[in-house]
C-alpha cells in the first residue's frame, strides 16, 4: 500500500478494531500507545481482544500496520485519528482523562495542516473544548479537527467497522467541504457521510444509544405482562418486527438489565447534561431507574424455583461475559448475581472465553460447561453464547433438579421441556 500512513492513537478495543478496519480498506497505518501491552501484542502479530473475524482481518493486513508507544511515530501523518476507549467509573461516569493524556502527548509531534479526528466517547461540547485546548497548547500549529462518532458493537464489531450504516462527522463548520485526506479515506467504506456541528454529532451518539435503552425498557416492561397475562413474548416479538415503524433490528429482546458499559455510560451524561441545562429529564430517569429494579426478576425466579426447596444450593452458571462473542465484563449481569449469591449458594460458573484468572468472583470458575452442571440444584444461563444454545438437553441431566433459568430464552425451551426440564425465561411462564 502507498501513500502517508493515517495515524491511530488508542489501542483498546475501539482503537485496535478501527485501525485494523482502516488499514485493511484505506492504506497504512501507524499505531500508538502510551501503555506497551497492547503495543507488544499487536507486534506479535496478535490481538488482544476477542471480536470474530479480527485476527484473520489482522493477518491479512499486518503488513500495512506498524505499533509504537513513542507518539512520535505520528509525525509523518496528515491524519491522525484519537481512538481510545473513555473507562467509566462505578456510577457509569466517563473518564475522558485517558483521552486528554495521549493528546498531550502527541501534540508535539503533529504535522503542520494535520487532520486530527475525535472518535472516543466523549460528552457534548468536549470536541470544541480540545480544539481550544489544541489551540492554546500548539498556537503555532495549523490544524484542523473532526468528532467521528463510532458505531462499533462488541461482538459484531469488525462487521460495523467495515460495513458502516453511515458516517456521522461533527464539524466546526459542517458547510466546509471534508478534508481530501479523511473524506477519501470515508469513501472507501462506501456509505454516506453526514456531517454536522460538533455538539449534533456528539449527541447523536448519545441518543442512538438511548434509544437503545429506551426499546430494552420497553421490552422488559412488556415482557413482564406477558408472565402476568398468559401472553408469550417470543410469539409477539415477530409481528412487532414486520411493523415498518419497529423494524427487524430494533432493540425489543427482553433482559435482566443494560450492560457492557457504554449505554450505561450515555445514560448518565444526559441525565447530567439534562440537570445542568435545565432540561426535563424524568424519561432519562425513568429509564436508569427501571434497570436499577431489573435484576429483581432474577432474584424471584430463584427464590421461587431453588431457594423455597433448598436452603443453600448448588448454582451452575453459564456465562460470565456481558454478552456473546466478547470477553468483556464490564457490568456484567452474570457478576453481579453471582456477588448477589454470595454466603446463600455454592456457584460453579463456565465461560467459554474468560477463565478463572481472568475474574474475581464468589465462585468456582470451571474448565467446561459440563463440570459446572455436574450435581448443581439450577442452571443459569447468563450469556448467549451459541455454543450453550446448541447444547442437547440430555447433557443437563447432570444437574441434580432439573431447574433452568434461562433469562435470554438462549436455550430451545420445548426441548427442555420434553426432557423433563423447568425452563424459565423472560417473557412466558413455565410450562408454556
Amino acid at each position: 500500500m502507498s501513500g502517508a500512513a493515517t495515524g491511530f492513537l488508542g489501542l483498546s478495543h475501539l482503537g485496535i478494531v478501527s485501525s485494523i478496519g482502516w488499514a485493511s480498506l484505506v492504506g497504512r497505518v501507524h499505531a500508538v500507545d502510551l501503555d506497551p501491552a497492547p503495543v507488544a501484542t499487536l507486534q506479535r502479530g496478535e490481538v488482544p481482544v476477542l471480536e470474530p473475524g479480527l485476527a484473520e482481518l489482522f493477518a491479512r493486513t499486518r503488513s500495512a500496520m506498524t505499533f509504537a508507544t513513542d507518539p512520535a511515530a505520528l509525525a509523518e501523518c496528515p491524519l491522525v485519528v484519537i481512538a481510545r476507549d473513555v473507562p467509566t467509573d462505578d456510577a457509569n461516569a466517563a473518564d475522558t482523562s485517558v483521552v486528554w493524556q495521549l493528546v498531550d502527548a502527541a501534540l508535539p509531534h503533529l504535522r503542520p495542516d494535520v487532520t486530527v479526528a475525535l472518535m472516543s466517547q466523549v460528552p457534548t461540547g468536549f470536541t470544541r473544548r480540545l480544539q481550544q485546548h489544541i489551540a492554546a497548547r500548539r498556537p503555532d500549529l495549523r490544524f484542523s479537527l473532526y468528532y467521528w462518532v463510532e458505531t462499533l458493537v462488541f461482538g459484531n464489531a469488525v462487521e460495523r467497522c467495515l460495513h458502516p450504516e453511515r458516517f456521522i462527522i461533527g464539524c466546526d463548520d459542517p458547510s466546509a467541504p471534508l478534508p481530501a485526506v479523511l473524506a477519501d479515506g470515508l469513501q472507501r467504506y462506501g456509505c454516506p457521510v453526514l456531517p454536522m456541528r460538533y455538539e449534533s454529532a456528539e449527541l447523536t451518539k448519545t441518543a442512538i444509544n438511548l434509544y437503545l435503552c429506551a426499546a430494552v425498557t420497553y421490552a422488559n416492561t412488556l415482557s413482564d405482562l406477558c408472565e402476568a397475562l398468559g401472553a408469550d413474548w417470543t410469539e409477539m416479538m415477530p409481528a412487532l418486527r414486520l411493523d415498518r415503524r419497529i423494524g427487524p433490528a430494533a432493540y425489543i429482546r427482553p433482559g435482566l438489565g443494560i450492560s457492557g458499559g457504554n449505554l450505561e455510560r450515555d445514560l448518565v451524561t444526559l441525565n447530567d447534561l439534562c440537570r445542568t441545562t435545565g432540561v426535563d429529564g424524568a424519561f432519562i430517569e425513568t429509564v436508569i431507574d427501571v434497570d436499577r429494579r431489573r435484576l429483581g426478576w432474577l432474584q424471584r425466579q430463584l427464590d421461587a424455583h431453588v431457594f423455597a426447596e433448598v436452603a443453600h444450593p448448588v448454582v451452575a452458571v453459564w456465562g460470565l461475559a456481558y454478552k456473546k462473542n466478547t470477553r468483556s465484563t464490564k457490568n456484567s449481569i452474570a457478576l453481579k448475581v453471582i456477588e448477589d449469591l454470595e454466603g446463600r449458594a455454592d456457584v460453579r460458573a463456565f465461560d467459554p472465553a474468560i477463565g478463572a484468572g481472568d475474574v474475581d468472583v464468589p465462585a468456582k470458575v470451571v474448565a467446561t460447561a459440563e463440570e459446572a452442571l455436574a450435581g448443581a440444584d439450577c442452571l443459569l444461563v447468563l450469556t448467549d453464547w451459541d455454543a450453550f444454545a446448541a447444547t442437547a438437553p440430555d447433557a443437563l441431566h447432570a444437574l441434580r433438579r432439573r431447574v433452568v433459568i434461562d433469562p435470554l430464552n438462549v436455550l430451545d425451551g420445548a426441548r427442555l421441556a420434553a426432557g423433563g426440564l423447568r425452563h424459565v425465561t423472560l417473557g412466558r411462564g413455565v410450562g408454556r
